[in-house]
């Protein structure tokens, strides 16, 4: 194979990858607490044997250098539901799961079989003494303040562990809206300026025209460049009958 034809699906490559993020951003776009991705590539230059002298010029590969998260909040929407939570601010709620503490904007919360604040994936909501949020069967007055103390009638039960992190970029992404932080990066705890509203939820911060536009734009790109490999094929062909011809 060439060097066109290597240039060519490196980049094929790249738009693969990048299809793939678009793809999955749009099928989260109805997702409450979700947030896009994007990709990140760079030009990889390779200084050839023959790129010397006038006129000689590098080769030039596309590379995946990594990718991006768009943490801007999404809409606020008021749902009137006791359990439905939204973080205006740069925080995150604190879940224990089977792997540890991970971090989400997703507020839709419920109560289990035990009467136990949890997500809709199971997580248990954690309280900033790292205890879960118990209800009993006969409260109804359930209010969720907006520094993040929880009450019933009969009192205070806990505030939200609310996460705020040095770098929101170096979180891992581990399951739709779930989150994970990385060694290096520093967390502080507490609301930090964050407001807690009850009966609302975020909703994702995908747009839904941008990423379609941007889908569009990879297909017809991935179409260009495979119909350039193809034509380059066709020439290579051609040029061994030519001089199988000849000869």
């Amino acid at each position: 194979m060439d060097n066109t034809n290597y240039i060519a699906l490196s980049r094929q490559m790249a738009l693969w990858k990048q299809m793939d993020i678009v793809s999955n951003n749009m099928a989260n776009m109805n997702t409450s607490g979700y947030k896009a991705d994007d990709a990140l590539f760079t030009s990889y230059l390779v200084q050839t044997p023959d790129a010397e002298g006038f006129g000689a010029e590098p080769l030039f590969f596309t590379e995946d250098f990594g990718s991006f998260q768009n943490f801007a909040e999404g809409a606020l929407v008021h749902t009137g539901n006791t359990f439905d939570v939204a973080i205006k601010g740069d925080a995150f709620f604190c879940v224990e799961t089977a792997n540890g503490e991970k971090y989400t904007r997703k507020g839709q919360f419920s109560l289990d079989a035990d009467g136990k604040l949890v997500t809709n994936d199971g997580a248990v909501v954690l309280s900033e003494t790292n205890d879960p949020f118990f209800f009993a069967p006969g409260e109804k007055e359930i209010t969720i303040a907006e520094n993040g103390d929880v009450l019933t009638e009969n009192g205070l039960i806990g505030r939200l562990k609310l996460a705020h992190f040095e770098d929101n970029q170096k979180l891992l992404k581990i399951a739709g809206t779930l989150f994970d932080n990385v060694e290096g990066n520093p967390v502080i705890y507490g609301s930090n300026q964050a407001i807690v509203a009850q009966g609302t939820v975020e909703k994702s911060n995908v747009e839904p025209i941008s990423e379609m536009t941007k889908l569009i734009n990879l297909q017809r790109s991935y179409e260009y460049v495979q119909q350039m490999i193809d034509e380059e094929h066709d020439r290579i062909s051609n040029t061994i009958s030519t001089y199988a011809e000849l000869a």
